[in-house]
């Protein structure tokens, strides 16, 4: 069954807001921690550490508390609802520039703001990933889904992007981050409640099983999932590829190419460039499968990188050209990951007899959270051994060792997250077959006398 346009707008517009953190984290938080509030990037990488391992354990956890909540609104969009205010209030906290000389005193209140920002943002963001699975059960339409939900998502980066660019060259960065902070909570707060009021849990999406309430038959009927472990391996890849990709833009740009404004460009057109990408994607994973999209897109991006690294003409153009190609490789990865991502929800169903919805949600949203600090960690660790120096003029070898970060590092992770999703075992064919078995098996229960 096709959604309509207002479902797939009205979910869609979810991740326009929460591209507004994302992003705004993502591609600016490591930089404000080491270069606005002077944090050494050791540090700034272990913080990052921290926030990725209470991810492990909250996302997990909201996904296991999360598919078992009951009330009027339905399952997952009471969290939209009650949750989009602290989550706005809570990223202003994460971009103040607190006053506070004592460096230990500030490394636990910038630790602890974090810690409450990604609590918030798990409180929202995996019931409404999970939301999806309820919205409908055809893979094709998934597909269309996720392509409409990831569009508004890179159109919420652009705005962040937008608006962080804008207020760095009119302000400085100790006070144009907490104003982009401020900004993007406000827009975030309406159009979340935008997406509460029209995406809605339909009662045939409803799974016919009930919850697990035990860990011990979680993980038992996710070792049954190969298609989902399969996938959890290749997003791991994926995320911590592109987190070295998006962390390091301005570093190569303002210390190796000593063009801050063309580094802010960059990061504006990679989140473009995938707005003109998706659909193509989309129609490819339509066309040939999802995971020939995601080997296509994995190839795609290892070109990039692989030119980025190479590519030592000190050329502005020659490096926005590399990241743009990256740019468009990574976007097959937002549609197709959250796409494949409930169809291998019915695939576990099938095999282990118990549906787990945003129990799953959860746990992969753990793995792609601790990838991204773990990102951030292994930069921090990597800037130490190269020699970067903050605000400082790097040396020939220091400017080599970034490219091998930004470049050859995020291609060996496309390598491997490709091998690992050939083995991917989930086309359209055999996920129609495995929603016809569940209905036979569904009717069979209901009326074990035929």
């Amino acid at each position: 069954m096709r959604l309509g346009w207002r479902t797939r707008i009205g979910y869609g517009s979810g991740d326009y807001a929460l591209n507004l953190f994302w992003q705004g984290t993502g591609y600016y938080l490591f930089f404000f921690y080491t270069d606005v509030i002077g944090l050494p990037v050791a540090t700034a990488g272990v913080i990052f550490a921290i926030g990725g391992l209470w991810d492990a354990i909250s996302d997990s956890l909201m996904g296991y508390w999360a598919e078992r909540t009951k009330s009027r609104h339905g399952t997952y969009r009471p969290y939209l609802l009650y949750g989009c205010l602290p989550l706005a209030l809570s990223f202003i906290a994460i971009f103040y520039p607190y006053p506070i000389e004592n460096d230990l005193l500030l490394i636990i209140v910038v630790t602890l703001a974090l810690l409450v920002f990604r609590s918030a943002y798990t409180l929202v963001s995996i019931p409404y990933a999970a939301l999806s699975v309820r919205l409908s059960q055809d893979s094709d339409e998934r597909t269309r889904l996720a392509t409409v939900r990831i569009v508004f998502g890179f159109l919420g980066g652009i705005t962040a992007i937008i608006l962080a660019g804008g207020l760095q060259d009119q302000l400085s960065d100790r006070l144009a981050f907490p104003i982009f902070a401020t900004l993007c909570a406000c827009l975030s707060v309406p159009i979340l409640l935008f997406c509460f009021h029209n995406s809605h849990e339909t009662a045939a999406n409803t799974p016919s099983t009930p919850a697990v309430y035990s860990l011990g038959q979680l993980v038992k009927s996710m070792r049954r999932n190969a298609a989902f472990l399969l996938l959890c391996c290749g997003i791991i890849l994926v995320t911590l590829g592109g987190a070295l990709i998006g962390k390091t833009v301005l570093y190569i740009f303002v210390y190796d190419l000593g063009d801050r404004a063309a580094g802010n460009l960059t990061i504006l057109l990679m989140t473009i460039i995938p707005i003109l990408t998706i659909p193509l994607w989309s129609l490819l994973a339509l066309r040939f499968g999802k995971k020939i999209g995601w080997l296509a897109g994995s190839a795609t991006a290892f070109i990039g990188m692989i030119f980025l690294y190479a590519d030592r003409s000190g050329s502005v153009l020659m490096a926005m050209l590399g990241y743009g190609v990256i740019a468009a490789g990574l976007s097959s990865f937002a549609v197709l990951f959250w796409s494949m991502l409930p169809d291998t929800i019915e695939f576990g169903d099938l095999r282990s007899g118990v549906r787990h919805e945003s129990a799953l949600v959860g746990l992969i949203s753990s793995t792609q959270k601790a990838s991204l600090a773990a990102s951030a960690l292994l930069l921090g660790v990597l800037l130490d051994l190269i020699g970067y120096q903050a605000e400082a003029v790097q040396s020939p070898q220091t400017l080599d060792g970034l490219r091998m970060i930004a470049g050859l590092i995020p291609a060996m992770a496309m390598v491997l997250s490709a091998l690992a999703m050939a083995f991917y075992p989930i086309s359209t064919a055999s996920h129609q077959r495995t929603l016809r078995d569940l209905a036979m098996r569904d009717q069979k229960a209901e009326n074990p006398a035929d």
